[in-house]
């Protein structure tokens, strides 16, 4: 049912959600984890479009939501590649994430801006780790 309601989801609010969170196999090779975690960070940088920083009502529960999964999975990969501070990064943005979670009328533009330059912040940890 979960995967009925991602794919369900993700054609809603068209953009590229986070894939499913189930026992997916870990890539093994190094470049894999990296190429994974990149997904995940352009899955986040798509829902957290220019379009949000405008007009913050565009950043809908499925939208968080969907930045929330995308926020798992590159963290699952950052921990298995070994990328520390990464995964600090995340656990540390889980926050704001879950604040919006439970209170989408506090979405607003330095919320918006938060979410963004974490996603440029992620790239640049994972190319100066690699």
């Amino acid at each position: 049912m979960r995967n009925m309601q991602h794919l369900s989801s993700k054609h809603r609010i068209g953009v590229a959600t986070a894939v499913c969170m189930e026992s997916e196999s870990s890539p093994g090779a190094p470049e894999d984890l990296v190429a994974a975690a990149v997904d995940a960070l352009n899955d986040m940088g798509n829902i957290v479009s220019h379009e949000c920083f405008t007009n913050p009502d565009t950043l809908t529960q499925d939208r968080i939501t969907a930045y929330a999964l995308a926020l798992m999975r590159l963290r699952e990969r950052a921990s298995v590649a070994g990328f520390e501070r990464l995964v600090n990064a995340c656990d540390a943005l889980a926050v704001t994430v879950s604040r919006l979670i439970e209170d989408r009328s506090c979405a607003c533009r330095e919320k918006c801006e938060a979410l963004t330059r974490f996603v440029v912040h992620a790239k640049a940890m994972i190319q100066m780790s690699h």
